[in-house]
């Protein structure tokens, strides 16, 4: 018997894939620029976003990029330790590669 497949979610990332968003999501700004909306064009989803979000998105926008660049702009903008920012990072990108809005290199 045949039966449609669940797509398995992702919950662990390779420290050396470099990232970068899909050509069909977007990032709209508010007007005070520290948030924001990501809208995915295809299945039309939106999620509201705030300036730390928005920090890796626009990153992830640019092109291939690594966790470890990642985490080196977020400790510009915010006081934590990079252990914490490291692992905040590799969250959201693990939710952002099981929506299917970001690209993966190895």
């Amino acid at each position: 018997m045949l039966g449609l497949r669940k797509r398995a979610k992702i919950t662990s990332m390779n420290a050396n894939s470099k990232w970068s968003l899909k050509k069909d999501v977007y990032i709209e700004l508010d007007s005070d620029g520290n948030s924001g909306m990501l809208i995915d064009t295809n299945t039309s989803n939106y999620c509201s976003c705030n300036k730390t979000a928005l920090t890796i998105l626009k990153k992830l926008k640019k092109g291939k990029i690594d966790i470890s660049q990642l985490t080196k702009e977020i400790l510009k903008i915010n006081t934590i330790s990079q252990t914490i920012a490291r692992k905040d990072i590799s969250h959201f990108l693990i939710k952002l590669k099981n929506m299917n809005l970001i690209n993966e290199k190895i």
